[in-house]
């Protein structure tokens, strides 16, 4: 198979796989598809540069080059397969002239397509701009908390105690009806802060498209039936990716999100999963529960 552009995933060889591991289901064909679907408009070039040993899923973004996916709702991006070069080749000569701008790279996709760039002769530039958290999960429980300094052990403890005083027993499921979504999007949208704002019809639609399409779910966190917590994300065979979460603010003094968050690592460590991933975001509660950086770095310059 020569190089050449698709519009379409079905151009595109099903076992080609993220050239960066641990990028969850945000470079693959479902999270990208559900995401030109719901978010960019009919107009928005979207090609892939595609051969029989590499991919690449670009989007025009108003005369730049991008990977596809807007940086602030696709948490990582990666070229897919391994081989780049006759597909930047491709690229370099389809958009000469145009700049580019790469964004959302961890390391392990950084170096290749930096490469193959250069190997067509284009000079791009790196830079550090963002950085996912994560938690590199034990075998068990203990481990994990172990870790953490025993102030912050000791608080976990306390918080989760205090949740059952306030408010009972608490109950996490992963779910995909209708019902745990609509508690999520309620609880998201009742927050007094930029999160509120943030879900808007447009939003819940992607959201939404997410669970049918690129197979997304809700984290609920019940006490007697009634969500008082909720988190949404996707999990695969090595980690969970947390994309987002909310919860009842009603319960506040209970400190219903940590709870949640506490009891989905546990589940994880559990699961035998090998990573819990916080994703985008520098929130400090999650350097509090353990969590580390993993630099993400920008791609930049213009093909000659």
């Amino acid at each position: 198979m020569s190089s050449a552009f698709v519009d379409s995933w079905d151009g595109v060889p099903t076992a080609l796989q993220p050239v960066a591991p641990m990028t969850g289901p945000f470079p693959t064909e479902p999270f990208l598809t559900a995401w030109r679907r719901h978010r960019p408009s009919p107009s928005t070039e979207t090609p892939i540069a595609v051969t029989a040993t590499g991919a690449v899923p670009l989007w025009i973004d108003r005369g730049v080059v991008r990977l596809s996916g807007e940086a602030d709702l696709t948490d990582y991006h990666s070229p897919l397969g391994v081989s780049l070069d006759e597909c930047m080749s491709s690229v370099a000569e389809r958009f000469s002239g145009a700049d580019f701008s790469f964004d959302s790279l961890p390391v392990e996709a950084l170096e290749p397509l930096a490469s193959a760039l250069a190997a067509s002769d284009v000079i791009s530039t790196s830079r550090t701009h963002d950085a996912t958290l994560n938690v590199d999960l034990p075998a068990d429980h203990e481990t994990w908390l172990g870790a953490l300094p025993k102030k912050r052990r000791h608080e976990l403890r306390r918080k989760r105690r205090r949740f059952i005083d306030a408010l009972g027993e608490p109950l996490l499921q992963r779910r995909t009806d209708r019902e745990a979504f609509e508690a999520f999007i309620a609880m998201h949208r009742s927050s007094q802060e930029d999160k509120g704002r943030f879900m808007t019809d447009d939003m819940e639609r992607f959201f939404w498209g997410l669970i049918t399409d690129a197979n997304a779910a809700v984290d609920l966190l019940t006490v007697a039936g009634s969500p008082v917590a909720a988190a949404f994300g996707f999990v695969d065979t090595d980690a969970l990716y947390l994309y987002n979460s909310a919860y009842d603010e009603h319960t506040s003094d209970a400190s219903p999100g940590i709870v949640l968050l506490v009891l989905m690592i546990e589940r994880s460590i559990d699961e035998g999963l090998k990573r819990f991933d916080f994703l985008k975001g520098d929130e400090q509660y999650k350097y509090r529960l353990g969590a580390v950086d993993r630099p993400l770095a920008v791609l930049e310059g213009t093909f000659p």
